[in-house]
Parts: C-alpha cells; sequence; structure tokens
C-alpha cells in the first residue's frame, strides 16, 4: 500500500523533500505553492544513490534517459505529496508539538546511542529541526491516507471464500520432494579429474551401503551440496533435471543406487519423502485472504482519494517531457 512516508519505516531511505532555499527555478507548482529544481534535484540524488545500492547504474545515453524518467517521476511523487500537506492542513489533521517528539523519541530509541543517531543523521543530510519538519510532514501524511482509507469496512468471510473459490489456482501447493545430498564436484577439467570425482563418489556410496549415517557423511565430504546434513526440499520441476530425474525413480528412504551426474559434479541422493500436490483448504488460507482484499480496498480507496485531490487541484508540472537534464 502507498505509504506516506511513514518515519519509522521511510526514514532510513528518506529523500530530503523539505530542502530550503536550494535553487529558484520552478519545476512545478500545486495549488499556487512552489516546488524548486533545487528540491527536485536533492529528492533525485537520494532515489539515485538508493537505485545505486540496489545495482542500477546511470551510465551512457541509456543511463542519462533512466535518470530523466526518475527525476520526472519523483516530481510527480513530490506533486502528490504537496497535494497530501495541502489536504492535512484543510482537514485539520496537522500533528501538534507533543506528538512529533513523541515519535522522534520512538526512533532515536532504535539507535545504540546518542552518537549512534547523530551519526545517522549526519550520514543522511538531517540536522534536527529538518528532521522535526520532516516528522511533522510524514505524520500528517499518514493522517490523510488514514482519512482516505477509513470508510473501508472489514473483509467478511463471505468475501474471502468468494475470492477463494475465483482463484482456486492460487492455493494449490505443488508436489514436494524431501531428499538428502552428497556432491562431490569436479575439481577441474579433463578426465583424470572426472574419473577422481567419480571414485570418491563410488566410495561414499560403498560406505553409505555399509551402513553409515547419510547425514555424517554429508558433514564430512567437503564438497556435499549441504554440508550440515540437513534435508532439501524442492517443489516439483524446481531441481536440476537430471537430479530430480533420480530422485523419482527412488523410493523414500532409498540412496541412487549410483552417482548422478549433473553439470555440479557427482550427486548421490537419499529420498525421505514426497508430499503430493494439494489445494490448500480455505480455512489455512482465510487470514491471508482477509488480509489480502483488506489492502487491496485501502489501496484503491486512497488511490482514488489522491486522484480526486488531483482533479480539484490546480497543478502546473514545467518539467519537459523528455528532459536532458535538470
Amino acid at each position: 500500500m502507498f505509504k506516506a512516508k511513514l518515519l519509522l519505516t521511510g526514514l532510513l531511505v528518506a529523500f530530503s523533500f523539505f530542502a530550503a532555499g536550494c535553487g529558484a527555478r520552478v519545476v512545478a507548482t500545486v495549488n499556487g505553492k512552489v516546488i524548486t529544481s533545487g528540491q527536485l534535484e536533492e529528492e533525485v540524488a537520494h532515489a539515485r544513490k538508493a537505485l545505486e545500492q540496489q545495482g542500477v547504474r546511470f551510465t551512457a545515453e541509456e543511463g542519462q534517459k533512466m535518470l530523466d524518467l526518475l527525476r520526472r517521476q519523483v516530481l510527480e511523487q513530490m506533486i502528490a505529496e504537496e497535494l497530501l500537506l495541502q489536504e492535512a492542513s484543510r482537514l485539520q489533521v496537522e500533528p501538534n508539538d507533543q506528538q512529533v517528539e513523541e515519535e522522534i523519541k520512538k526512533f532515536r530509541q532504535q539507535f545504540e546511542s546518542e552518537a549512534k543517531y547523530k551519526q545517522f543523521l549526519a550520514a543522511n543530510g538531517f540536522s534536527e529541526p529538518k528532521l522535526k519538519d520532516y516528522v511533522k510532514k510524514s505524520l500528517a501524511m499518514q493522517a490523510v491516507q488514514e482519512e482516505a482509507v477509513k470508510a473501508v469496512g472489514e473483509i467478511s468471510e463471505a468475501q474471502a471464500k468468494e475470492y477463494y473459490e475465483k482463484n482456486r489456482d492460487k492455493f494449490t501447493a505443488p508436489e514436494k520432494i524431501q531428499m538428502r545430498l552428497i556432491l562431490v564436484p569436479v575439481a577441474g577439467e579433463g578426465q583424470k579429474a572426472e574419473v577422481e570425482a567419480k571414485v570418491a563418489a563410488m566410495n561414499i556410496l560403498s560406505r553409505l551401503k555399509r551402513g553409515e549415517d547419510f547425514a555424517a557423511l554429508a558433514k564430512e565430504t567437503a564438497g556435499s551440496a549441504n554440508p550440515a546434513g540437513d534435508p532439501y526440499i524442492f517443489n516439483r520441476g524446481e531441481a536440476d533435471p537430471e537430479l530430480e530425474k533420480a530422485v523419482l525413480r527412488l523410493k523414500p528412504g532409498e540412496i541412487s543406487p549410483e552417482p548422478v551426474r549433473t553439470k555440479y559434479g557427482y550427486y548421490i541422493i537419499k529420498l525421505e519423502k514426497i508430499t503430493p500436490a494439494r489445494v490448500i483448504p480455505f480455512d489455512e488460507t482465510k487470514s491471508e485472504i482477509v488480509a489480502f482484499l483488506g489492502n487491496q480496498a485501502r489501496e484503491k480507496a486512497f488511490a482514488d482519494y489522491l486522484a480526486g485531490l488531483k482533479s480539484k487541484a490546480t497543478i502546473e508540472n514545467k518539467l519537459p517531457k523528455e528532459s536532458s537534464g535538470s
């Protein structure tokens, strides 16, 4: 669900929307309230940093196009936030100083020490006054969000049941295969490495046939697929095809008669059990369906509310649709 920048969940990646005096060029107005290029670029810089930490790269011509798109998306978000702040003022749901201080106190308690707290603020470009501003506006937007969805009623069991019946395919648990694995990798290329790996796998298999414990041998074997010796559980169709084909020839409790060659090396397999595919009963998933439908209803209510605010507002977005930079 769209969150109006809630403090405790959003602050770790918060954008500095409330920078003052940064850039004079107007990029948008919302009912006469100005958003400057400086404010926009500060938000964009934070968004870009967050994306780069996830592996996104803004390089060359393609990177510039991505940056232009990001800039437009961020400005749309800023416009939406300004609308929410103006609505909070109209509804008189802005937080008082005590509420703001309580939220800041909760946030500070997440840090081991005051020094760590100060370090976080400095690293994210927050001064104490700026943080207070941020919290106040975050709480105001949250209050509007709550106002927007308060008419959404509880999801009934009948509604949940109807969804379940119409979407039975979503409530089918696939067949599961539980097995233990020992892997002997092929160390190197050529016939010699291949033979050495297979001989090592055959030796392990011989020890198992003499009654040694599978889990204990898995822990002992350096190349084991699972050094802890714990079982693996796969959905049918998820495992390596050669591995799956071999394990499906076994009965529960049986060990593969020969090492199984895959691209990873030689596997020795012990099938523990196969759990057939089944339809999950409604009672087992009812609470999840109720929660899902409730969230869905609140998302729609809030989206409709925000669309209503936009339709009644005077908004001017001055950012070119195909901007080449700020």
